[in-house]
């Protein structure tokens, strides 16, 4: 496992092009995790599903826990890590920023910090993590560069930043939060300071603003992507809702993209690329220099015992 500080021309992964596939295990509240492989290679983004399901996910593909590359985190939230201590071994490296380490018992050999500046290449992968405003303490999203693709996971934010646009902009697969219609959170059952926390900007995005987002960047051109959208809410949301919203952002704007939700509590579709793989470039994504806005106060407020959310 190599780190770098900064892209330079013609590094990156390999030319030779092989098997890619991305499956998620789910996404909300409930869990959260994603398979991502590339050959004999294989990542888990999050763990936050329940063993059983990981261990049915890798044993379609022939595989056993200790044959995980490395667990990459987004943040320490519960339905982001519940599953560490029963997927991670004595050798398995840990991918996250230094304040998600900070919040988390992982031993120090197995750490392998990221930061905005920085990238981490691993079989074949190369790991930008994208800053976001969300209320942990130091969350990101990943920008996942290969020889065959790139990808870009966003799964909590509380506001779209135009810093993440480059990401986007140069990926073939997008899996982007969606995660409540505005309407349906006012109107909800949730109490008013936690329908507060959702809509903040360090809270959670919605359906609109996550289609508004996607509509910018389309239409300034680059890839077509597939967008999955994630983390949607179960008591503020509804999958056809996600979808219709952010597919009518898109059309106001003359751009149109393949959109689907992802399950909330099981395994989805298998993304593979869509065209015969070829060598792409890497350092497509450029590093920034502004950092988020950081949340005033990094907790989840008591939301992991609230079903639904």
């Amino acid at each position: 496992m190599n780190a770098t500080a900064h892209p330079s021309p013609g590094s990156g992964p390999p030319p030779d092009a092989l098997p890619v596939s991305v499956q998620s295990l789910g996404s909300g509240s409930s869990g959260n995790a994603f398979l991502i492989q590339r050959g004999d290679h294989l990542l888990l983004l999050d763990c936050g599903v329940g063993i059983r399901t990981i261990r049915a996910a890798l044993s379609v593909r022939n595989r056993r826990l200790d044959q995980i590359d490395a667990i990459v985190l987004t943040h320490e939230h519960i339905d982001h890590v519940r599953t560490i201590p029963q997927v991670i071994d004595a050798r398995t490296p840990v991918i996250a920023t230094a304040g998600t380490f900070a919040m988390l018992r992982i031993a120090e050999r197995q750490r392998h910090p990221i930061g905005p500046r920085q990238s981490i290449d691993i079989g074949g992968m190369r790991l930008w993590a994208l800053p976001v405003a969300h209320d942990a303490h130091e969350p990101c999203g990943y920008l996942i560069e290969m020889a065959e693709t790139r990808i870009t996971i966003i799964t909590d934010l509380g506001a779209w930043h135009e810093r993440l646009a480059g990401a986007v902009e140069v990926s073939d697969l997008v899996i982007l939060e969606a995660n409540h219609d505005e309407e349906m959170l006012r109107r909800g059952p949730y109490p008013p300071h936690l329908k507060r926390r959702v809509a903040s900007g360090v809270g959670h995005l919605s359906n609109r603003d996550c289609g508004m987002a996607l509509a910018a960047i389309s239409r300034r051109g680059g890839t077509t992507p597939d967008v999955w959208l994630a983390h949607l809410s179960d008591t503020n949301n509804r999958p056809t809702l996600a979808e219709t919203t952010v597919r009518e952002a898109l059309a106001r704007h003359d751009v149109q993209l393949p959109v689907s939700a992802l399950p909330r509590r099981e395994p989805g579709p298998v993304w593979t690329p869509r065209h015969v793989p070829v060598a792409v470039p890497a350092a497509g994504y450029v590093p920034y220099d502004e950092p988020p806005p950081a949340a005033k106060a990094p907790t989840q407020l008591g939301l992991d015992g609230i079903a639904g959310f």
